[in-house]
C-alpha cells in the first residue's frame, strides 16, 4: 500500500472506532445489563421518592416492623426517616433522601 491509502485506511478507522464508543454504551443499557445485582443506594430511585417507597427501601435493608416514617432533616439534608424494630432484635434508623432516594445514614442501636 502506499502513503495514501494508508493514511485514508487509518483515517477511516479511527473514524469508525469513534462512532463504536457511543454504541457500546447504549447497548450497556440493554435488558441484559439490567439482570445485574445493585447495591441498596445504588437500587434507589430516580427522582423524588415516596414514604412508601423508602419504608420499602428500608425494609429491605433492615426486615422488621416499621414503628415511625415521617420527613426529618439529616445533615441538611430533607429525608425520610424510617425506624425499624429489626427481625435480628436492633432498632434501625435510616434516612433517605427525598429528592434522590440516596441512603444519607443508618444507624443500628
Amino acid at each position: 500500500m502506499n502513503k495514501q491509502t494508508t493514511f485514508s485506511v487509518a483515517a477511516l478507522l479511527l473514524i469508525a472506532t469513534s462512532f463504536a464508543g457511543p454504541v457500546v454504551a447504549a447497548d450497556s443499557k440493554s435488558p441484559a445489563a439490567a439482570a445485574v445485582p445493585v447495591t441498596a443506594a445504588a437500587a434507589a430511585p430516580a427522582g423524588e421518592i415516596s414514604k412508601e417507597q423508602a419504608i420499602e427501601m428500608a425494609l429491605k435493608a433492615h426486615p422488621g416492623e416499621v414503628s415511625k416514617a415521617y420527613q426529618d432533616t439529616k445533615k441538611g439534608i430533607k429525608t425520610w426517616e424510617v425506624k425499624i424494630s429489626g427481625a435480628d432484635g436492633k432498632k434501625w434508623e435510616l434516612h433517605y433522601e427525598i429528592k434522590t432516594g440516596a441512603l444519607v445514614s443508618e444507624e443500628g442501636k
